[in-house]
């Protein structure tokens, strides 16, 4: 079961889960997107019901983009705020509070192992202020699975292998524009997730926060590797 986001569910982003099932279209697995549009870690907190009425094996978790997106400024604050139903203002510490949250209740509830997934870059430049959250973000994110022993696939650095070095790429002003643009261009156009990230001037993402295939393939691979060492050690 693959809990998270858009960046999840795969439809303005790269379907990265499909692209997992194909790998291991030969083995009796079943495989569930419980990516929800615009969710941040309290938001998938607030519905982990869905996820243990499925009596998964396994969970993939990749949550905090929106979280980190929260942050950018005040307009983007009291959007997330009012479309997601917080309580109280998006910070490092309710994100690590919430999936904290998360994390217990899938152990406590399930039998599930869990893959805790790296959050990707907002943005293309790796040294803005907006990365260097979501490196913190990430930190925080890590030291909470590895408290409980779960997996954590460290996606970035693969992801970061793909932008050119000495590029400047263009930056991040939370231009929701882009991301509608980028849907359209995708869904009616038909045009590729690679095509519109390079007509964008971006060789990772689309929009500056969604995956093009050539980013979704890091994470399809690293999945991939989980899935296929728990495969083994059910003995399929």
């Amino acid at each position: 079961m693959f809990v998270g986001d858009s960046i999840t569910r795969g439809v303005v982003s790269s379907n990265w889960i499909e692209a997992v099932a194909r790998r291991h279209g030969h083995r009796p697995i079943d495989f569930v997107n419980a990516g929800v549009n615009g969710d941040l870690a309290f938001n998938v907190a607030a519905r982990l019901d869905e996820v243990v009425e499925c009596r998964p094996d396994a969970v993939t978790l990749l949550i905090g983009t929106n979280d980190v997106q929260a942050t950018y400024s005040e307009r983007m604050e009291r959007m997330f705020r009012r479309q997601n139903g917080l309580r109280s203002p998006p910070t490092l510490a309710s994100y690590r509070s919430a999936v904290s949250e998360i994390l217990e209740i899938v152990h406590r509830r399930t039998s599930a192992r869990i893959a805790v997934i790296e959050i990707p870059m907002i943005g293309e430049d790796l040294g803005s202020p907006m990365n260097e959250k979501v490196d913190a973000y990430n930190v925080v994110l890590r030291a909470l699975a590895e408290e409980r022993g779960d997996d954590v696939l460290p996606i970035r650095a693969g992801l970061e292998r793909l932008l050119t070095s000495g590029r400047t790429p263009p930056p991040y002003t939370a231009d929701i524009s882009l991301i509608v643009k980028a849907s359209l261009a995708h869904g009616i156009l038909r045009r590729s997730w690679n095509d519109i990230s390079s007509r964008n001037g971006l060789e990772v993402l689309t929009d500056q926060v969604h995956l093009n295939d050539r980013a979704g393939a890091v994470i399809a691979k690293a999945v991939s590797v989980f899935v296929e060492r728990l495969s083994q050690g059910h003995g399929q």
